[in-house]
């Protein structure tokens, strides 16, 4: 019940046409009563006395009753529709923004193909329950008083002689609804791994592809396919075991109030029977009792694939989000872009992927961060555009921790690139200002120039207004990327972090990328993210991290001059000997930097 008052909570203003509805239904159930008195007057009064005068008004009469019930029945359904309708665009919207609202983590540990049922499929499974189970069981609960009413009033001997099954049809129910639950909660929970299985060959084909593991993939969405039939037959076969019992059960009404009405017609209504318009009304009206008990399997199976579905809907609006705003925006009105990383530790579970990490970035200086793989680098974004919270330390932005700041007013002062590059499938123009969708195209060309992007967009057919498919599909690694770039250039944000941002681009491209950073006229604090030397040489300072330290840090020539990772990494990047007796290696390596 409480998970039915909570879908009804999400339709709104509409929750008033539901309630129409079931005004409606109330009132359709009434002509339903009504239309099998007439038939027993129309014997007992008419047909018996042979009195034909008044046959034709009272068919009449049952017509328009008729009609208007189909009337009843048909605003019953469009207005439990609307509302239904209603309920669905408001959870989803809801839905939509938790999942906007959930961090990284929650992305990490849930597949797509879960998420997207959770939003979709099970999102329509509670608009069917409020659209049509629960105007079908208030219109069954209230046939079956009104019949048991009006069978009381006839013959209480008879009603309770019909009344006779209900308890083995009860106790059948019950029985399907506590097997079937758990039943629909394993179907759901395998068609969220199928789901997952498609969405990931979705996202890989190219590597299916590559790999020539077509068939592979093939056997394993087969197998889980598999397995979501068996869930079902499962499911299936519960109701299939309970079902023929209950409409049995409903069938051996109809044989008992044919046998035992003809029987108490034959006594007569003087010696405790009834008449024949008594046993038109009972036939009538029998299908109000069998009716329900027809439909209760059915109903019972809706019901519970709604309490599942509704379960795992909870589970997603009800998650905690970890990063929230605070409650005050302590941020300072204009940002500098001074950064400071104040024994920074970070810990996933059990795992410490940055230990005591301390970094110092005055206003538009230039940073670079390099370190092999897994040591923590990309982590640092993380903690900076606060996409996780540090566990122990603080990050500021200007003096003020961020976790002070609003949240938007935070990422909106940072321009991003990400290592895992995604553009979406909209046009070149709109990727590029996907952070400042009210921007001319004037920045849109010089964002582009700066990134080394605009020659091949403007060799492609429709130049800026060319589609690139989800992803980036249709561009090279080296293209996403400089579109990338774009993107986060066009936002002129006081703080830019470029992780990893021209590995998959030529040393030329790259030189030309880092002489137009330099060169641009909004100086920015720069974190430079990456495994080139070429990279990160001309950087004001560097940082080495190796599993969440900080293990070299200096500038060009002073990590050269300590002969650490740094140097190492410089002297196998370039193809040199570790041969410094004939003094050339510190000339040629050390250009760029400065102490």
């Amino acid at each position: 019940m409480k998970q039915y008052k909570w879908a009804f909570g999400w339709m709104g203003r509409y929750k008033y046409r539901l309630i129409l509805a079931i005004f409606f239904n109330i009132a359709g159930v009434g002509l339903m009563t009504w239309e099998p008195y007439i038939f027993k007057d129309i014997v007992d009064d008419i047909l018996m006395p042979q009195q034909f005068e008044r046959l034709f008004p009272m068919l009449g009469l049952s017509v328009l009753v008729g009609l208007a019930f189909s009337a009843c029945r048909y605003l019953t359904s469009i207005l439990a529709e609307q509302a239904a309708e209603s309920a669905v665009v408001n959870l989803k919207g809801a839905l939509f923004r938790k999942l906007m609202a959930l961090g990284p983590d929650y992305y990490r540990e849930n597949k797509a193909g879960d998420i997207i049922n959770k939003c979709s499929g099970d999102v329509e499974v509670i608009s069917r329950s409020l659209s049509f189970v629960i105007p079908r069981v208030v219109e069954f609960i209230l046939m079956l008083i009104v019949a048991l009413a009006v069978f009381m009033s006839i013959n209480w001997k008879y009603t309770l002689i019909l009344l006779a099954v209900s308890p083995f049809t009860a106790i059948a129910a019950n029985k399907m609804g506590q097997k079937l639950h758990p039943a629909f909660k394993k179907a759901r929970k395998q068609l969220s791994n199928l789901n997952a299985v498609v969405a990931e060959n979705i996202a890989g084909n190219r590597v299916v592809k590559a790999f020539v593991r077509e068939d592979y993939e093939l056997e394993k969405f087969q197998n889980e396919n598999q397995a979501y039939k068996a869930r079902n037959i499962e499911a299936v076969s519960i109701w299939l075991k309970y079902g023929p019992i209950i409409d049995s059960l409903a069938s051996v009404i109809t044989v008992i109030n044919l046998v035992v009405g003809s029987i108490l017609v034959i006594i007569g209504k003087e010696n405790g029977g009834i008449s024949y318009g008594d046993l038109t009304l009972f036939l009538t009206f029998a299908w109000t009792l069998n009716e329900p008990l027809l439909m209760l399997g059915m109903l019972v199976n809706d019901i519970q694939r709604f309490r599942a579905s509704t379960e795992k809907v909870q589970e997603l609006y009800y998650m905690d989000i970890a990063i929230q705003d605070p409650e005050k925006d302590e941020s300072p009105e204009k940002v500098q872009g001074r950064l400071d990383l104040n024994h920074v530790t970070l810990d996933y579970g059990s795992t410490r992927v940055l230990d005591d990490v301390n970094m110092h970035i005055a206003p538009g200086q230039v940073i670079g961060v390099m370190g092999s793989t897994g040591s923590g680098k990309t982590t640092l974004v993380n903690v900076i555009d606060r996409f996780v919270d540090v566990t122990q330390g603080s990050v500021e932005v200007d003096g003020v921790d961020v976790r002070k700041w609003s949240l938007k007013k935070l990422r909106s002062s940072i321009g991003l690139t990400m290592q895992d590059v995604f553009l979406f499938s909209d046009t070149v123009e709109s990727n590029i200002a996907y952070g400042v969708p009210d921007t001319d195209m004037e920045n849109i060309y010089a964002s582009a120039v700066i990134a080394d992007a605009d020659e091949f967009v403007s060799q492609m057919p429709e130049k800026y207004d060319t589609i690139v498919g989800e992803r980036g599909t249709g561009l090279s690694g080296g293209q996403k990327q400089r579109v990338s770039l774009a993107r986060a250039i066009a936002k002129h944000a006081p703080i830019l972090i470029l992780d990893d941002t021209t590995s998959a681009v030529d040393m030329e491209t790259e030189e030309y990328i880092q002489k137009h950073l330099a060169d641009m006229p909004d100086k920015c604090t720069t974190i430079i993210i990456a495994q080139r030397i070429s990279s990160v040489k001309q950087a004001d300072y560097i940082y080495i991290l190796d599993k969440g330290r900080i293990l070299e840090e200096g500038t060009h020539r002073q990590l050269m001059q300590k002969k650490g990772y740094y140097y190492k990494t410089c002297i196998m990047q370039h193809g040199l000997e570790e041969a410094e007796a004939d003094g050339t290696l510190h000339a040629a390596l050390a250009e760029g930097g400065a102490d």
